[in-house]
């Protein structure tokens, strides 16, 4: 089950929510996200219904809505929290008007009063849950201070602190649902609606209902319901929502589209290939909000350090308010109220909230411009990147590779050794196979259907056609067969030393020829590499291509460091060596081929992965796009959110130990205390995370 919960501004009542839902029978795990505002329960069938859940909730002051229902308008008069807070500081002012101007008790101690119960009503009613569960909370602490300060006779005080701190939880919700909706907005890029084809007809049905299959029509200026293949029609498709680049893509028949893209003017006819929740946004934002189960290392510091932390001002605020009595004789009612102060001042909201809401914010921020962090622990270690690891082929280069010259030997035209390496290389997946079939595709040649294929990774494949066995790969590979290559060892070399990577058709009997392909570097990758060492990050390449194919690549990118020949094994080892050499480790694949390092590495980084399921879930960061330069970006992001999170835990804990001292000489009162210590303080380090959201990081 899952639901949106309402009210829950603070990661206090996140633990409490989960402590108390997790005592239903029949609950086997809580999972809930105070930066997002959801709860997900798993329970045995039948034990636990959405009732139950909902009554725990608002026994304990929270409202709870379905997965997927519309967020409460803030500024909505049906907000009640609002209400009480605009009648308590009415009341208020009615009070403060009644003591010191007209000095009548008739008028400002029912005002008082009342601004007290208004006010206080959120907090009395979460207060004593918590005390209920034996959880000590901001409100088992304001109920404590308000008491307090009426037993001294501090009326004024008593109903300051409720309407500020009303107000300062109000304030709280605002800025935390501004963030929540900066991840929910990513679902309103996709239309609610598709026009389908169906029975020869055009109809509107909801994209729930859209099924695999269906034909939907797009026309010029609408967003694209879905996700799917282009059937019919050719545009111009903006993917920005998907893939952060804002030049258009061409898009005809037979290429991908995604939902939530703006096509341009044409119109196309597309079969959805995917339903609306398994759709490309819809695993962006499951993605992002489960981020927040990798927690940040400063944020489990921070976890641990406020565990300690609001006992110990607890103990303190006690202490204080009878130690001078019962050991200098000082005035009681005074060293009370100071007390009272410090029990204000211990609650640590701000200091648990300066990670969580800085990481959230960093994340979304990165999802809008097409990198997607797995969770805080992948942001902050890539502040920590000191050496890239590249593989070549689609990440450093376009990876579309093409067929640029074919050789035959002893008689073979050209068209038969395309047709036989077409043949062989049919049912392979390697980028290398795509081209030697886009090549023949494009000479209109019929495959021979073999039978016993076998790829050999990294090497070539091997199939029966015509009754004779046929390789098609590396050169290095017919060696290991055991097959004389020393007839065309000068014309490999030759072709190698160029730069081409040279795939071998034959087999033990007879080679038949050679094809040499080609792949061009990105236009961007050169920017990229220089901007890694302006960083300070050291840059090597590890790649399966032979050793000129890569030497050649490097040299035009600016990479001194290079590794060619390398199997998958090989990589692991390499990322080991190179961490231990340098430090923390990102690797840079395509998600699929090189998911053994992606995986070994300290940040796995998969690019270009929008379309591509397994790649999407390969990496701890995931580019959606093809531009390389969103890799910079996610440094100088997981930079920028460190930075910022180290502000926020540093401002907090100064205030409070300002104010903590402040209190002895009976500088802070309560009303300073909560609007310094608790609104000024949380307002600031949400405000300061936000910024993360917004900024595009041009510079390190």
């Amino acid at each position: 089950m899952a639901f949106s919960v309402e009210g829950m501004d603070c990661i206090e009542c996140a633990r409490k929510i989960e402590k108390a839902v997790l005592a239903l029978d029949g609950v086997r795990q809580v999972r809930v996200s105070y930066t997002l505002g959801k709860l997900q329960v798993e329970a045995d069938r039948g034990m636990v219904a959405e009732d139950d859940v909902g009554d725990v909730l608002r026994s304990m002051g929270y409202g709870l809505r379905s997965e997927g229902a519309p967020m409460e308008d803030f500024l909505s008069l049906r907000n009640k929290r609002l209400l009480v807070t605009i009648a308590s500081g009415v009341l208020l002012a009615i009070g403060a008007v009644g003591e010191f101007i007209l000095g009548d008790m008739l008028v400002y101690l029912p005002a008082y009063g009342a601004a007290i119960v208004t006010g206080g009503y959120y907090i009395a009613i979460r207060g004593v849950a918590s005390i209920r569960r034996l959880y000590l909370d901001m409100n088992v602490l304001m109920i404590i201070a308000v008491v307090g300060a009426v037993l001294i006779r501090s009326y004024e005080e008593a109903a300051s602190i409720v309407f500020l701190f009303s107000l300062a939880e109000l304030l709280e919700s605002y800025s935390v649902a501004r963030t929540r909706r900066s991840i929910s907005q990513l679902l309103d890029f996709a239309p609610r609606t598709a026009r389908l084809l169906r029975e020869g007809k055009e109809q509107s049905v909801d994209v729930t209902d859209v099924r695999v299959g269906d034909v939907a029509i797009v026309r010029p200026g609408e967003r694209i319901p879905v996700d799917g293949e282009v059937l019919q029609g050719e545009s111009s498709v903006e993917e920005s929502a998907i893939t952060g680049e804002s030049i258009p893509a061409t898009k005809k028949e037979g290429d991908a589209v995604f939902g939530g893209t703006l096509n341009g003017s044409g119109t196309l006819d597309v079969r959805v290939t995917k339903r609306f929740e398994d759709n490309v946004i819809s695993k962006i934002v499951r993605l992002v909000e489960e981020a927040e189960a990798n927690k940040a290392p400063s944020e489990r510091l921070v976890d641990r350090f406020a565990r300690y932390y609001t006992p110990v001002v607890i103990a303190i605020a006690v202490a204080t308010m009878f130690l001078p009595t019962l050991v200098f004789g000082q005035p009681l009612e005074e060293w009370f109220y100071r007390g009272l102060v410090l029990l204000v001042i211990s609650c640590p909201c701000a200091l648990v909230l300066s990670t969580p809401v800085s990481v959230v914010s960093a994340i979304s921020g990165g999802a809008r411009r097409g990198v997607l962090f797995k969770g805080g622990l992948f942001l902050e270690r890539m502040a920590d990147v000191k050496v890239v690891a590249f593989d070549k082929t689609g990440t450093l280069t376009s990876g579309r590779t093409v067929v640029e010259d074919i050789v035959p030997f002893d008689g073979y035209s050209a068209r038969e050794v395309l047709k036989v390496a077409a043949s062989a290389e049919n049912r392979s997946e390697h980028h290398l196979a795509r081209a030697v079939m886009e090549r023949a595709r494009s000479e209109d040649i019929e495959f021979e259907e073999g039978t016993s294929f076998q790829a050999f990774t990294g090497k070539g494949v091997g199939i029966q056609i015509l009754d004779r066995i046929v390789y098609a790969g590396s050169p290095q590979f017919f060696r290991e067969r055991g097959i004389d290559l020393s007839e065309w060892e000068e014309l490999i070399e030759k072709r190698t030393t160029a730069g081409a990577t040279v795939v071998l058709v034959g087999g033990e009997e007879e080679m038949m020829g050679l094809l040499t392909i080609r792949d061009t570097p990105r236009p961007e990758a050169k920017e990229v590499v220089h901007g890694l060492k302006d960083m300070g990050v050291a840059v090597v390449m590890l790649t399966g291509d032979a050793a000129p194919v890569a030497e050649k690549v490097a040299r035009e990118l600016g990479i001194d460091e290079y590794r060619a020949g390398m199997l998958p094994e090989d990589k692991l080892a390499a990322v080991d060596e190179y961490r231990q050499r340098h430090g923390t480790l990102l690797m840079v694949g395509d998600g699929i081929n090189d998911a053994p390092a992606l995986a070994k590495a300290d940040v796995g980084m998969a690019m270009g992965v929008a379309g591509t399921d397994v790649a999407l879930e390969a990496g701890d960061v995931a580019l959606m796009g093809d531009d390389l330069r969103s890799l910079l970006f996610s440094i100088r992001l997981g930079r920028a959110a460190r930075k910022v999170i180290k502000q926020n835990i540093a401002t907090s804990l100064l205030v409070k130990l300002a104010l903590t001292i402040l209190v002895f000489p009976g500088v802070v009162t309560l009303w300073i205390a909560i609007l310094v210590g608790d609104l000024g303080v949380s307002l600031a380090v949400i405000l300061n995370a936000l910024r993360l959201n917004r900024r595009s990081f041009t510079r390190t």
